[in-house]
C-alpha cells in the first residue's frame, strides 16, 4: 500500500510542483460531456481537482479507470485559485494502488454513466504527450463557475490595426515612421539562476496570473513600430518559446518590455518567463499551435536559466489529415503532415525578387488514407536532398508547413519545417500498410482540384461528400476574416422552427430591406421609395445525418426550394390560416436533399461560433446515392 504525501495539497498552494502522492475520490464527467473532475486528499485536507490533457484522453478512451480510494503520483500538477476555492490542474499522473472498492470501474458522468468508450485492461501510467486542442478546454471548464469576459483582442490584432512597418515605403514622403529610436545604450545582462514553482506551457489558461514558465526561445521575430490608441510610438516583436515538454507558445513583448529586452534575449538560449498574461490566441495569426499567447509587459520578468539543457525546442508532432486542411487555408497556423508520395517534381529554381538570386524549389504530390492528395512544395536546402530523387512510394513527413489557397489549396514548407523521409512511428506504419493493401490503386482526389471546382454561390465546391461530423468545426475555429471552407453533405431537415421570422420585407428589384411608410415602401439602403414590395426568405431550418446535427441558414432561393412556397405565400398563410402555415412547414419535415455548405465563423458578444449557409441545394437522387454508397462499401469511392 503506497502511503500519501504528508502536508501535500499544502504544500501545492504554496507553489510546489513536485511529484506527491495523493488519494482520488468522485470522479466524474462533467455535464459538458468532454471533461472529467475529481476530489484529491492527502489524508489531512481535500481538494476539488480537474484531470487535464493526457489524463482527460486517456479517461475518455478508457486506458486508464480511477475509481474512489485509488492512490495516484501526480507527476505534473498545478494549484490555481479560482474565484474563493482552490483548483488543482493535473496533467501528468501514474496509478499506484487500486482500491479494492472501486474493482477498477472507470470514472462515471454526472448521471453515472460510463464513458462511451471503455477499453478493459490494466492501469497504466499517463505520460505527458499533450496535444493542442487538450491543452485549453480543461483551463475553460475549470474556470465555469466564474463569471468570464469574452477574449480580448490578441498582439495580431492590434497591429493589424495599428502597426506600421519599417518599410522604404513608410519612410518615403511626408509620411515619416511613428517611432523614433531611443538614443544607444548598452543593454544589461539579465540575470542567471534557478527558480521553483515552474509550470508547463501546456497547464496556462488565462484564470490565473501567477505564472512561472522555464522555456527555451526557439525564435525571435524582428521588432516593429506601432502607435498606440493614444498615439504613443513605441516598439513591439514576437517570440516563439518551447519547453521540455514540446509544448509551444507565441508571446509578445510590448512597449517598455520590448526596449528591455529586445537586445539580451538570444534564439536557443533558456529562460526563467514570470509575470506575464496569458491571452486567447487568435489562430488567423498564430504561428505555433496553442490557444493561448502571452502578453509581456513593464511588470514581466525573464531571468536566464543556469541550466541550459533539457529543453530542445522541438515541438510535438500533431499530424492532420489531408482531408482536414482546406480548414486551415488562409490561417498562419503551421499544421505537420505525413503522406505517401505519389509524385516528386525536378529540382528547380526560381528568382528571388529582393536580390535576384536563384532559389531552389520542388514540388512534391503526397497523399493519405483519406484517399486525398495535396502538392506541397519544397525550398532551398529541404528542396535539395538526395533521398528525393525517386521517392515515388515512399513515406514523407513535414512538420509546420503552411497550407495556402494556390490552385485552391497546397502546403509550403518554411524556414523551421523538419523534412522525414520513411519515419518510424506508430502512423508511419499504418499509413505504409494501407498503401500497400489498397492505397496504391485508389482513386485519389486532389485537394486542389477539388477546392477549385467552381459552382453557383460564389465560392468552391467539395466534390466528395462528407459527414457532418467532418465539417462541423469545434475546436481551432478560425478568424471571421478566414475564407468560408465549402462542403458538400447529404442530411435530412429535421425541424423547421415555427416560431422564427422567417422572410423580410425587400425590394423586388435588388432584395434590400424595405419598410412601409406613408403607404409606400422605403428603402434605407437606397435612401428612396419604392412603390412595391415582396418577401423573401430569411430562415433557419435543422439538419442531420447519422453522424451529426446542426442548424444552416437558408436564402430565398433555398427557402422557395425547401417549402415549395413563396414567401408571400407563406405570409399569407401564417396568421389567417394556420392549418396551412403548420403543413407547408410539416411538408419540409424529413425531406433529404443534397446541401452545399459554406462554413465560417462569427463573432459576437466575444465568442465565436460557425455558421453554416446553405450556397445550394437538390433532392436527393436516390438512384445516383444508392450506387455512390455501393461503391463506398465496396472500396471503390
Amino acid at each position: 500500500m503506497e502511503t500519501l504525501t504528508p502536508k501535500a495539497l499544502e504544500l501545492a498552494k504554496d507553489g510546489q510542483t513536485e511529484p506527491v502522492n495523493l488519494r482520488v475520490r468522485d470522479v466524474v464527467k462533467l455535464p459538458n460531456g468532454k471533461f472529467y473532475s475529481c476530489t484529491l486528499t492527502d489524508g489531512t485536507q481535500t481538494m476539488k481537482g480537474r484531470l487535464v490533457a493526457a489524463v482527460n484522453k486517456a479517461l475518455a478512451d478508457g486506458s486508464l479507470q480511477l475509481g474512489d480510494g485509488d492512490v495516484v503520483r501526480l507527476e505534473n500538477y498545478v494549484c490555481n485559485k479560482v474565484g474563493d476555492d482552490q483548483l488543482l490542474m493535473v496533467s501528468s499522473l501514474q496509478l499506484l494502488h487500486k482500491s479494492s472498492s472501486s474493482s477498477n470501474t472507470a470514472a462515471t458522468d454526472a448521471a453515472g454513466a460510463k464513458p462511451d468508450q471503455q477499453l478493459p485492461g490494466t492501469p497504466v501510467v499517463v505520460k505527458q504527450e499533450i496535444k493542442q486542442e487538450e491543452q485549453v478546454t480543461p483551463a475553460a471548464a475549470a474556470a465555469r463557475p466564474m463569471m468570464t469576459p469574452g477574449p480580448t483582442p490578441s498582439p495580431s490584432e492590434e497591429m493589424k490595426a495599428s502597426a506600421m512597418m519599417l518599410t522604404p515605403q513608410s519612410v518615403a514622403g511626408s509620411a515619416k515612421p511613428s517611432y523614433t529610436p531611443q538614443a544607444p545604450h548598452s543593454a544589461s545582462p539579465l540575470p542567471v539562476g534557478t527558480k521553483s514553482g515552474v509550470q508547463p506551457i501546456a497547464a496556462l489558461n488565462p484564470y490565473d496570473t501567477n505564472w512561472t514558465i522555464k522555456a527555451k526561445l526557439v525564435r525571435k521575430a524582428p521588432p516593429r513600430a506601432f502607435n498606440s490608441r493614444a498615439g504613443t510610438p513605441s516598439r513591439v516583436f514576437n517570440v516563439e518559446l518551447a519547453d521540455a515538454a514540446g509544448s509551444q507558445i507565441q508571446a509578445t513583448f510590448w512597449r517598455e518590455a520590448a526596449e528591455k529586452y529586445l537586445d539580451v534575449l538570444q534564439e536557443g538560449k533558456v529562460y526563467y518567463f514570470s509575470k506575464f498574461q496569458v491571452k486567447v490566441a487568435n489562430k488567423q495569426y498564430a504561428t505555433v499551435r496553442n490557444d493561448y499567447e502571452l502578453h509581456f509587459d513593464n511588470r514581466t520578468e525573464v531571468e536566464e536559466a543556469a541550466d541550459q539543457g533539457g529543453i530542445d525546442g522541438a515541438a510535438q508532432v500533431e499530424l492532420v489529415p489531408l482531408d482536414k486542411l482546406p480548414r486551415f487555408v488562409g490561417r498562419k497556423m503551421p499544421v505537420d503532415v505525413l503522406g505517401v508520395v505519389t509524385h516528386c517534381g525536378p529540382l528547380g529554381t526560381i528568382k528571388r525578387k529582393a536580390d535576384n538570386s536563384e532559389l531552389p524549389r520542388r514540388d512534391v504530390t503526397i497523399a493519405d488514407s483519406s484517399r486525398c492528395s495535396v502538392v506541397l512544395t519544397l525550398w532551398a536546402d529541404q528542396a535539395s536532398r538526395a533521398e528525393l530523387d525517386g521517392c515515388e512510394g515512399q513515406l514523407l513527413q513535414v512538420t509546420c508547413v503552411r497550407v495556402g489557397d494556390y490552385n485552391g489549396c497546397s502546403l509550403s514548407a518554411v524556414t523551421r519545417s523538419q523534412v522525414s523521409v520513411n519515419p518510424e512511428s506508430a502512423a508511419a506504419d499504418a499509413l505504409r500498410e494501407w498503401w500497400q493493401a489498397e492505397g496504391s490503386s485508389a482513386a485519389l482526389t486532389p485537394l486542389g482540384q477539388a477546392s477549385a471546382a467552381g459552382g453557383a454561390g460564389g465560392g468552391p465546391r467539395n466534390n466528395k461528400l462528407q459527414f457532418l461530423s467532418d465539417v462541423m468545426v469545434e475546436e481551432d475555429i478560425p478568424s471571421p476574416d478566414a475564407k468560408p471552407t465549402y462542403h458538400d453533405v447529404v442530411v435530412s431537415v429535421v425541424q423547421v422552427q415555427d416560431s422564427q421570422t422567417m422572410y423580410y420585407l425587400a425590394n423586388p428589384e435588388n432584395g434590400k430591406k424595405v419598410e412601409p411608410r406613408e403607404g409606400r415602401f422605403w428603402c434605407e439602403a437606397e435612401s428612396r421609395y419604392v412603390d412595391a414590395a415582396q418577401n423573401r426568405y430569411v430562415l433557419t431550418a435543422r439538419v442531420a445525418d447519422a453522424t451529426r446535427e446542426t442548424y444552416v441558414n437558408m436564402f430565398n432561393d433555398q427557402g422557395v426550394q425547401l417549402l415549395g412556397a413563396s414567401a408571400d405565400e407563406l405570409a399569407a398563410q401564417r396568421g389567417a390560416d394556420e392549418a396551412s402555415f403548420a403543413g407547408t412547414l410539416a411538408g419540409a419535415k424529413w425531406s433529404e436533399w443534397l446541401m452545399t455548405l459554406a462554413a465560417r465563423s462569427r463573432e459576437y458578444n466575444g465568442e465565436r461560433r460557425m455558421r453554416y449557409t446553405v450556397v445550394r441545394m437538390a433532392p436527393v437522387d436516390y438512384a445516383q446515392e444508392g450506387h455512390r454508397l455501393l461503391q463506398l462499401i465496396q472500396g471503390k469511392a
